[in-house]
């Protein structure tokens, strides 16, 4: 039997089964590479809105009105008639000191009056009596001198006496410390049963809370082009607001009080003062708002989202699709901020496509499906 060749039968069945690939890729089509879709982003339009323009400064609150209340005549107290942190009214009664002493002292005051009153009407006749003695010259014009300083001197004893019983009840109304504004007290310093009086200090602090007063710094800079545009009857009608530190605008609008008459030497600023109505006495003194100044007269202007603006080296830009669904780096110059949104003052047009969501998924030359979004994004 002849020898088999292995290595030639090796090499026929590999030409056999690589022939009969090729004849199996020749009876039917080519496989052809899937294409990737361009990646979806959401976009918004540039639209013009109307834009009423906003400056905002960090301001504090503080208390319209505040009253220390402080004794004015010492005593033990005897009573405390109120509850701390409540709404009170003018002239509600807060505390008591023990009156005994002062109604001892009004009664005895009470009585030097009728004993001064009683000497006056006796220095007063007996000066009559001697007017006449003296006519008929029984007496002396000495002795008519004598008498007529007597009289005298007992009508200024009465005065005396009369003065030592208004300071006695004077005194004895000062046991009944009132609240002389309506507003909201604090915290009592002082319990029932301690001797208190002028070197007491302050017994509790009364607050008018409606309204509230909120004040905020102006550089000078601010301060003098504020002053420059009010003496040249140039300067808008504008509606103080504050924001909250929660991020809601309270719902009152205030009332430009007055600007202070000097800088502030430690930071050169000029204190602004406004008023708001605060009827549900949310606010109370210390609060950090922001006072936000806004204009009545609205302009036209691009607001776009906020969440489009990204920063490069250039500064701000957005990314905006193009009517051949390619993407465009476009840089801008941004102005106000108004909520989520801002203000674009160059770089954009109304009525171009700019991304809002998806921008990690796209580069400037890149295609995309447009998407747009479900809801208006600017002036939400």
């Amino acid at each position: 039997m002849a020898p088999v060749n292995v290595s030639r039968s090796v090499a026929v069945v590999v030409l056999v089964s690589v022939a009969g690939l090729l004849a199996g890729c020749g009876d039917g089509a080519a496989p052809v590479a899937s294409a990737t879709p361009p990646p979806a982003v959401t976009v918004v339009p540039v639209t013009l809105q109307d834009f009423s323009r906003s400056q905002e400064f960090v301001g504090k609150t503080e208390a319209f009105h505040t009253v220390d209340i402080r004794a004015r005549v010492t005593g033990y107290l005897i009573a405390e008639d109120f509850k701390e942190g409540e709404q009170i009214a003018k002239d509600s009664l807060l505390f008591k000191i023990d009156p005994a002493e002062f109604d001892a002292k009004v009664s005895a005051a009470t009585a030097g009056v009728e004993r001064a009153q009683a000497v006056f009407i006796e220095a007063d006749a007996k000066l009559e009596r001697t007017r006449v003695l003296a006519e008929k010259d029984t007496l002396t014009q000495a002795n008519l001198d004598e008498a007529i300083a007597g009289q005298a001197k007992a009508k200024a004893d009465v005065a005396s006496a009369e003065a030592d019983l208004a300071t006695a009840k004077l005194n004895l109304g000062y046991t009944e410390i009132r609240s002389p504004i309506d507003g909201r007290v604090g915290r009592s310093a002082v319990d029932i049963g301690n001797l208190i009086g002028p070197d007491s200090g302050i017994l509790a602090t009364v607050i008018d809370l409606d309204p509230i007063r909120v004040g905020f710094s102006l550089a000078e800079r601010q301060y003098l082009t504020v002053m420059g545009m009010i003496e040249a009857g140039d300067i808008p009608d504008l509606v103080p607001r504050i924001r909250l530190a929660n991020g809601e605008v309270f719902s009152e609008d205030g009332t430009v009080a007055f600007a202070d008459n000097q800088v502030d030497p430690s930071t050169g600023t000029v204190r602004v003062y406004i008023d708001f109505a605060n009827p549900d006495r949310i606010l109370v003194p210390g609060l950090f708002v922001n006072v936000i100044l806004t204009s009545t007269e609205p302009t036209e202007q691009i607001l776009i989202p906020q969440v489009a603006v990204q920063l490069n080296q250039s500064g701000a830009f957005v990314l905006v699709v193009d009517e051949d669904s390619k993407v465009e780096l476009r840089q801008i110059v941004t102005g106000d901020r108004s909520g989520t949104d801002i203000v674009v003052l160059e770089g954009l047009t109304e009525g171009e496509l700019i991304i809002i969501d998806g921008i990690q998924k796209v580069r400037p030359g890149g295609e995309v499906t447009a998407v747009a979004a479900s809801t208006p994004a600017a002036g939400d």
